[in-house]
C-alpha cells in the first residue's frame, strides 16, 4: 500500500523494487511447477499477467498505476482518512477517521483483506504530501497489521539525498534561521551547497541575506544565492569528495571521490565543504587545524551528535589495508591507467594522487577481488565475466547477499521492548476542505531536481510550466486547456496555461515543482488558494503546449 506518495519521483529505486515485487507472483506460480526462478522466459510465460497486489492512493497519477490492483486519487486529508479506515478494518481497536471520504467501503475492505492475506505486507508513505496526517495513518496501518501478527514493514521516503542525515544532525528550521537574520539575532550566515532561491520566496531570501553583514556561500554551482555572497568558495561535488550519506532507511553509507581535481589542474581550489569550514574555524580561533582527513571529521560528528555515533562504522577507515599492506584499487587491472587520462597534455606519467581520506588508491594498483569489504567495492569484475554476471563472485549465492555483508550501518533500529500506540486522528478542518482550492506540488522527472535542472539536456526536456486541474474544475471556471490562469503564491502572481489532468482530485491545482517561472511552494500558504479568472492566452503567456506531469513534452 502506497499512501500519498509518487515514489517514481521521490524514490525511483524503491519504485523499481515495488514493480519487481509485484511481478514476483509469477515466480511463485513457476515454483509450484518446479521451474527455477532463473528461467526467466518460462517464468514469464507461466505468470502472464499475475501480480502481487499493489494499492496506490495519491493526489495525482503515477508511473506505477499500470501495475496497481487499485489506484485512488484524493487530497492528502482523504488519503490519511483512507489509511485510518483500512487500519480499523484490520484491527477494530484502531481509531477511525474523523473526516468522510468518497472511497467506497468495498475498496477499503479489499485493501484490508489483501494485506491480511499477504505473507509480507509493506506500507509506503513519505513527505511528498506535506502531511503529518498521512505519515501517522501509515504508522497506524502498520501497527494494525502488527497487532494481527503480520510481519509488516514500513518505508518512509524523504525528499532529497541525505535529508535524513541532516535531520539527525538537529538544529533549527530554515524558517527560524531566516527569522534570526531578519531580526538581527545573527549577523553572518554560511550557506552550504544550497540555492535558497530555488526553495523559498525570492523577496524573503533577499530580506534575510540583506540583513547579514557576512554571507559565505560554499557551493559547486554558480547560483542566485552565490551571487549574493560576500565570500564564495568552490565546494567539491559528489564525485570530487568523500563523505557519509544517510539514506531513507537510516543506513549510513560512505561515498568516495572518483578523482582528484588537482590531478587535472594543479591550481584547482576545489575542496570538500568541511575542509573550508574547518579552515575558517581554525583561522577565526587562531588555532592550528585539528582535522586533516575524513576520518577526523567523521569521528568528531560521531562524538558530538549521539544519533550519528555509529557513522564511524559505515566503512573502514583510511588506514585499512588488505592483508595489512594493500589499498583497494579504484580501477580494474585492464584500465589503461594514468597516462591515458592526461594523454591530451603529455604522455609522461605523473605520480598518482595520494588519497589520505580512504583506503582506496587512484589507480589499478592494489587489491581487486571478491574479498573487499562491502563498503569498499568500487566495481565488479571477474575473469571471463561481464560486469552484471561478475557480481555473482561477490555474493554468497547467485542473487544473494554480499559475502562481506551489507554496505553501511543502520543508525535507526527497532527496539524489541518498545510499546507502540496508535496515533489519534487529527480533527476535521474547520471548513470542508472541498470548498477551497488546494495546491498540489507535482514533481517533474525533468526539471524538479535542483542540480540536474541546470544541465542543458535536461532543460531541453522540461515541460512548459502549467497549472493542472481536473477537467470538471476547468469547466466550472469556464476555462479550456491551454488558456492562461492567474495564480497567487506568496505575494507573487503567475500566469500559466491550464492543463486538464484526468483523475486529479476536484478543487485541486497541480503546480509543477522547480520549473522556470513557477515560484517555490515551500513556506507558502498553499493549503488555501485564490485562483484568478481565466485569461485568454496572449503574447505574454509561456509558449508551447504544457506537458503532463513527469513526461517529456
Amino acid at each position: 500500500v502506497i499512501l500519498g506518495e509518487d515514489i517514481t519521483q521521490s524514490a525511483p529505486r524503491l519504485a523499481l523494487a515495488v514493480r519487481q515485487a509485484a511481478q514476483r507472483a509469477a515466480v511463485r506460480l513457476a515454483a509450484a511447477k518446479q521451474i527455477p526462478a532463473w528461467n526467466a522466459e518460462a517464468v514469464k510465460n507461466i505468470g502472464q499477467h499475475a501480480r502481487h497486489p499493489v494499492f496506490i492512493a495519491s493526489p495525482a497519477p503515477t508511473r506505477l498505476d499500470d501495475i496497481a490492483a487499485l489506484s485512488l486519487r484524493a487530497l492528502p486529508e482523504a488519503i490519511a482518512a483512507l489509511g485510518l479506515q483500512v487500519a480499523t478494518a484490520i484491527d477494530a481497536g484502531a481509531p477511525g477517521a474523523e473526516i468522510p471520504t468518497d472511497i467506497p467501503g468495498e475498496d477499503i475492505q479489499d485493501i484490508a483483506d489483501a494485506l491480511l492475506a499477504a505473507d509480507k505486507p509493506l506500507i509506503i508513505a513519505g513527505t511528498a504530501s506535506q502531511s503529518e496526517a498521512v505519515l501517522e495513518a501509515a504508522a497506524n496501518l502498520a501497527l494494525a497489521l502488527h497487532q494481527r501478527g503480520k510481519p509488516v514493514e514500513i518505508s518512509l521516503t524523504v525528499p532529497e539525498a541525505n535529508s535524513l542525515g541532516l535531520a539527525l544532525l538537529g538544529g533549527m528550521s530554515l524558517d527560524d534561521g531566516l527569522v534570526a537574520l531578519e531580526t538581527g539575532d545573527a549577523d553572518a550566515v554560511v550557506l552550504l551547497e544550497n540555492d535558497l532561491y530555488f526553495r523559498l520566496d525570492a523577496q524573503r531570501v533577499d530580506r534575510a541575506l540583506a540583513a547579514a553583514e557576512t554571507r559565505i556561500v560554499i557551493d559547486h554551482q554558480t547560483t542566485a544565492t552565490m551571487e549574493q555572497a560576500s565570500l564564495a568558495l568552490p565546494a567539491a561535488a559528489f564525485a570530487e569528495g568523500d563523505g557519509t550519506l544517510v539514506n531513507n532507511e537510516g543506513r549510513a553509507q560512505r561515498f568516495f571521490q572518483v578523482y582528484d581535481t588537482t590531478y587535472y589542474n594543479l591550481a584547482s581550489q576545489i575542496r570538500e565543504s568541511w575542509r573550508w569550514l574547518h579552515a575558517i574555524d581554525s583561522v577565526t580561533r587562531n588555532q592550528s587545524p585539528r582535522w586533516s582527513r575524513l576520518d577526523d571529521v567523521t569521528a568528531a560528528c560521531a562524538d558530538a551528535v549521539p544519533a550519528l555515533a555509529n557513522i564511524t562504522h559505515a566503512a573502514p577507515g583510511a588506514d585499512f589495508r588488505i592483508r595489512g599492506i594493500m589499498k583497494v584499487a579504484r580501477e580494474p587491472h585492464r584500465y589503461s591507467g594514468r597516462t591515458a587520462m592526461r594523454a591530451n597534455r603529455s604522455v609522461h606519467e605523473p605520480r598518482v594522487p595520494q588519497d589520505v581520506d580512504s583506503p582506496l588508491s587512484f589507480s589499478m594498483e592494489g587489491y581487486s577481488g571478491p574479498n573487499e569489504p562491502a563498503p569498499l567495492i568500487p566495481f565488479a569484475w571477474a575473469p571471463g565475466w561481464n560486469s552484471p554476471q561478475a557480481w555473482n563472485k561477490f555474493q554468497d549465492e547467485v542473487g544473494g547477499h554480499l559475502r562481506t555483508g551489507a554496505p553501511g550501518v543502520r543508525l535507526i533500529e527497532p527496539a524489541a521492548d518498545t510499546a507502540f500506540s496508535y496515533f489519534q486522528p487529527r480533527p476535521a478542518a474547520p471548513a470542508p476542505f472541498e470548498a477551497a482550492w488546494r495546491i498540489l506540488p507535482l514533481p517533474q522527472t525533468f526539471g524538479s531536481d535542483e542540480l540536474s535542472a541546470q544541465a542543458p539536456p535536461i532543460q531541453e526536456r522540461m515541460p512548459t510550466p502549467f497549472l493542472a486541474l481536473a477537467p470538471q474544475a476547468l469547466a466550472r471556471l469556464g476555462a479550456a486547456p491551454g488558456q492562461a490562469l492567474r495564480l497567487r503564491i506568496h505575494d507573487q502572481e503567475v500566469q500559466l496555461p491550464a492543463l486538464a489532468l484526468e483523475s486529479l482530485p476536484d478543487h485541486a491545482v497541480g503546480v509543477p515543482v522547480g520549473l522556470p517561472g513557477v515560484p517555490p511552494l515551500a513556506g507558502a500558504d498553499w493549503t488555501l488558494l485564490s485562483l484568478g479568472d481565466p485569461v485568454v492566452q496572449g503574447d505574454q503567456a509561456p509558449p508551447g503546449e504544457p506537458g503532463p506531469p513527469g513526461e517529456q513534452p
